[in-house]
């Protein structure tokens, strides 16, 4: 039997009673959901609404034949051109969520970093929660403090943990006005709210992990003029905050601070762009600074601080293959007679790659991905498809011993325990960290970023297989490992050892001496200007189809030959990725950042017309690797 055939009846909002008689035109962005739409649609505003509707107030309205979220810009007057508007349909919360400053800002980074409004709204403005503005009356006193901009940053200082040096930063600020620190993770910033707990010290966090309904409400709360210090994470820099006066970036190198969704910001750039349009005062905290800032303060747009230290450093290479040489090995029993001891290590796992105990013919997989082993019981495993080889054999003298040719933190334990029986041994990793040690003799093993704190400063650090951190075939990979070196040594306490596994004299032992990384940050950016490598040069990171972006070398490189792209552009690639995906990268002069931002984004609007996947679009990405 024929079932009846249905159609579609088109929908048209009914009206909403008369317009408003004043200001009755609203500019709107919408979440339109189609990429490349970045300019703002006209609505009316009903007589009903008018009172509630104010530049920052969410609203739905219809777009298409759909109803979608929307955020208002403006009011203005109708000039009687306007034509056929359609009308908004509700107020989505009479409280506003952003300011005309903080809208300024949303439309510089989508404009920046080739996005749409929206692709940045999504992560600087939580979702509303209906419940979570329930009887919260908010002083809506936004006025910006008037206050002399400066940009610094400021060195962290050793023998100190990282958080509590940043709130003796925070709270010693002679600054009036409301103050919004950012940290890189959500370990900082639950030891950040535990700390100023603590203190006794009023804060609202913008914490993204919290509820939803908490997460909204103290969003809202740092609107409020009666808001004095705002804490979160990365999408907080774009916060409504009342009379903002300063802003404070902890540890600015990290790569937290890159946005994982389009349109791939970073807080820090964005913070800097806040702080010179509103006039802000910007202070950017860390051990070792970023090429990028680096780059400022060779340029003086950023003011570098510090406090000279002297620290007593110990250095040793491994010159017959043992894991700790004799000098330092007998630090580390002197001050393991007195408390804690930390070792930091390059990499987590047992071994990180193996070798035929027999022919050393390094242990492949099928697939052409290393071999390693997550402990000592586990059997090898694939790095890339994670196959598991229960009865492994060598492919080419059949051999079934297996040789360890890089240690993994669970390698690292357990010799490290064989040589200093009866010592309790900690492990902290990504995967599974610890957040403080007691002050008791006790080995503490960790990779880079997740050392627990000792509750006294820790007796003695010591940096292994220092060569190791520093042979990164990343471009980032060194100022990683030199800035990882300096948070690791800071959290010894004042007559503590650090020992260093590598060649006394060099570089980072010289640096971390004199707690001084200006020369080796200095040398690493003479190394990229040589090689006319970011932040000398701007990177934009295009991914897709890798057939799709070959045909795209060639299409820019005509435009480049007829003068349509700028003349710096240099362009590598296609890298062949995984199936059959691929990235492309463009190095230009920074000076044609918009021109090529523009023309990408126009390659992307055609490929979106003739219905093609858009090009994924990385500009000024934390890594070209």
């Amino acid at each position: 039997m024929l079932r009846p055939l249905k159609l579609k009846v088109q929908q048209v909002p009914a009206p909403l009673g008369p317009i408003a008689t004043t200001a009755p035109l609203a500019i709107v962005w919408v979440d339109s959901g189609i990429p490349n739409l970045s300019e703002p649609f006209t609505y009316l505003i009903p007589a009903k609404m008018s009172a509630a509707i104010a530049v920052g107030v969410r609203v739905q309205v219809p777009f298409r034949d759909r109803q979608v979220e929307g955020l208002v810009l403006n009011r203005c007057e109708d000039d009687g051109s306007r034509g056929n508007l359609k009308q908004i349909q509700r107020v989505l919360g009479e409280i506003p969520v952003a300011t005309s400053e903080t809208i300024t800002l949303i439309a510089q980074v989508a404009k920046y970093w080739g996005g749409t409004p929206f692709d940045v709204i999504r992560s600087a403005i939580p979702p509303r929660v209906a419940t979570a503005e329930k009887d919260l009356k908010i002083n809506f006193s936004l006025d910006s403090s008037s206050q002399q901009s400066e940009t610094c940053f400021q060195l962290l200082p050793p023998r100190q943990d990282p958080i509590a040096a940043l709130i003796e930063l925070v709270l010693a600020s002679k600054v009036s006005g409301t103050k919004l620190v950012l940290v890189p993770t959500q370990r900082d910033l639950d030891r950040l709210q535990l700390q100023l707990s603590k203190l006794e010290q009023p804060f609202v966090s913008l914490d993204s992990s919290a509820p939803r309904a908490m997460r909204y409400r103290n969003f809202l709360l740092s609107i409020d003029s009666a808001t004095e210090l705002v804490i979160g994470m990365r999408g907080a820099v774009f916060a409504p905050i009342a009379n903002l006066a300063e802003v404070f970036i902890h540890q600015e190198d990290s790569e937290h601070y890159f946005e994982r969704r389009a349109p791939y910001w970073n807080a820090r750039d964005v913070a800097i762009m806040r702080a010179q349009s509103q006039a802000l005062r910007l202070v950017l905290t860390g051990y070792l600074p970023s090429p990028s800032v680096t780059y400022l303060i060779e340029s003086k747009a950023v003011i570098f601080k510090a406090v000279r230290e002297r620290i007593k450093v110990v250095a040793q290479p491994s010159s017959n293959g043992e894991l700790i040489p004799t000098k330092i090995f007998k630090e580390i029993r002197a001050a393991l007679k007195l408390g804690p001891v930390l070792f930091l290590v390059p990499a987590k796992g047992y071994a990180t790659a193996i070798s035929c105990a027999k022919c050393r013919n390094l242990a492949l997989c099928e697939c052409g991905g290393k071999l390693i082993k997550i402990s000592a019981q586990d059997a090898p495993q694939c790095t890339l498809c994670q196959k598991v080889f229960t009865n492994w054999k060598c492919g080419w003298c059949n051999e079934a011993r297996i040789f360890l040719l890089s240690r993994g933190i669970e390698r690292f334990s357990e010799e490290i325990g064989k040589s200093f029986p009866n010592i309790k041994v900690i492990q902290s990793t990504s995967t599974l960290s610890v957040s403080e040690v007691a002050d008791e003799p006790t080995l503490v093993i960790a990779t880079a970023g997740v050392e627990p704190l000792s509750r006294n400063g820790y007796r003695a650090v010591v940096i292994l297989q220092v060569d190791r951190f520093l042979s990164s075939s990343s471009i980032t990979g060194q100022q990683k490992a030199f800035a990882n070196f300096f948070a690791a040594v800071a959290l010894a306490r004042d007559e503590a050892i650090i020992a260093m596994v590598c060649e006394d004299g060099s570089a980072i032992t010289s640096a971390i001496s004199t707690w001084n990384p200006a020369t080796i940050a200095k040398r690493q950016n003479e190394d990229n200007r040589d090689l006319n490598l970011p932040p000398t040069s701007l990177a934009i990171l295009l991914n897709g189809d890798l057939t799709e972006l070959a045909r795209l070398k060639v299409a820019l490189s005509k435009a480049i030959a007829e003068g349509r792209a700028p003349q710096s552009m240099r362009i590598f690639g296609p890298a062949d990725m995984a199936e059959k995906l691929g990235k492309l990268t463009l190095l230009v002069d920074p000076s044609a950042h918009e021109k090529t931002v523009a023309l990408i984004l126009e390659v992307n609007h055609r490929r979106s017309l003739s219905k093609k996947e858009l090009f994924k679009i990385q500009v000024k990405p934390y890594s070209i690797d």
